[in-house]
C-alpha cells in the first residue's frame, strides 16, 4: 500500500469536518466560526457562569437548516445533574421559532436533510433534540459504546452535548493511587471514544466542565484562582478548553480560549439574556 502523506491526511479530516455556529456573532469570530467535529471541546466555567445556556442554545442551532447557520440535523443532550434545563431548553425554542418564523418547517425530514413547506415551529427543535439522563461512569460508558452510534447512524445528528463530565466523575473514588490511575484510564477511554464517533460520523462534541478553587501559584489556576474540575489527566483528554467567566453585577460574559489547536489565546464579550446569548450591545 502505498504511504500516505500528512497533506493528505489533512485535506480528507477537512472535507469532513463541519462547523456548528453558535448564534452568537463575538463567539463565532472568537471560534472562527464555531464549534468543529473531530474533536472534544471543553466547556467550563463556575455556577450560572451559562455554559448550560450556550449549550442549549447551540443544541437548537444545530437544528437550523444550514442556509441559517445551523447543520439541520438532530442533536443529543446528555445531562448529568438532572433535566432542570429541559425547562430553559423549551423557552428557547419558543425564541427560536419566534426569530425564525418566516422560515420553512425542518421538522420531519430533518433526517433526509430536505425542507418542508410548513412555517416552522417550536415543536421542530424540541422534537429534533434527543435527551439522555444519567448518573454514573458506566451509564455514560454504555451509551457511547451502544445507544449513541446507532442514534448517530439513524437520526442525522451532528451535536453531542455532555453536561456535566464532572457530575459523573466526581463521583469516582480516588482515595488511592490505583483508584486515580483507574479514573484516568476510564477519561481516556471516554474521549477516545466519543473522538472515533466525531470522526465517523462527523459529529460536534461539547462538554461542560465545573470549575474548582486553587489559589496554588504552580497549578492551572487562573488569575481569579478557578481551575477546571478534574485534574491534569482530564486536561489531556480533550483537544480544546474554553472558559466563561461571569460578572456578578450583570448579564455580562467573558469567554476565553485556554488551549486550542487551531485557535490563538483570545476572549470576546457576551451577554446571557431572555433571547439566549447574544453580543454585547454595540458589538
Amino acid at each position: 500500500m502505498a504511504a500516505i502523506t500528512a497533506l493528505s491526511l489533512w485535506e480528507a479530516r477537512a472535507s469532513t469536518s463541519i462547523v456548528l455556529p453558535t448564534g452568537c456573532n463575538s463567539i463565532d469570530v472568537l471560534l472562527a466560526g464555531g464549534f468543529r467535529s473531530g474533536m472534544i471541546t471543553e466547556l467550563c466555567g463556575e455556577a450560572s457562569a451559562g455554559k448550560t445556556q450556550l449549550c442549549l442554545q447551540i443544541l437548537l442551532q444545530c437544528c437550523l437548516p444550514q442556509s441559517l447557520g445551523g447543520l439541520q440535523g438532530t442533536a443529543c443532550y446528555i445531562c448529568t445533574e438532572g433535566v432542570g434545563s429541559v425547562k430553559r431548553l423549551h423557552d428557547l425554542a419558543q425564541v427560536y421559532a419566534k426569530r425564525y418564523e418566516a422560515v420553512l418547517s425542518i421538522g420531519t425530514k430533518r433526517k433526509r436533510g430536505e425542507s418542508m413547506t410548513t412555517k416552522l415551529s417550536s415543536s421542530d427543535f424540541l422534537d429534533g433534540i434527543f435527551i439522555e439522563q444519567l448518573y454514573t461512569v458506566d451509564e455514560l460508558m454504555m451509551l457511547l459504546q451502544t445507544r449513541l452510534p446507532a442514534l448517530l447512524a439513524e437520526q442525522n445528528t451532528k451535536l453531542v452535548v455532555l453536561d456535566s463530565v464532572a457530575a459523573v466523575f466526581r463521583l469516582e473514588s480516588t482515595s488511592s493511587v490505583k483508584d486515580a490511575a483507574e479514573r484516568s484510564r476510564t477519561m481516556f477511554h471516554m474521549t477516545n471514544c466519543m473522538r472515533i464517533l466525531s470522526d465517523e460520523y462527523g459529529v460536534v462534541f461539547v462538554v461542560t466542565n465545573q470549575v474548582t478553587g486553587d489559589f496554588d501559584p504552580r497549578s492551572a489556576a487562573n488569575g481569579n484562582g478557578l481551575c477546571p474540575a478534574l485534574g491534569l489527566s482530564w486536561s489531556h483528554c480533550i483537544n480544546q478548553r474554553l472558559m466563561i467567566f461571569r460578572n456578578i453585577a450583570s448579564t455580562q460574559r467573558q469567554l476565553e480560549v485556554m488551549f486550542s489547536p487551531h485557535l490563538p489565546s483570545k476572549t470576546c464579550n457576551f451577554q446571557v439574556t431572555s433571547d439566549g446569548v447574544r453580543p454585547i450591545d454595540g458589538d
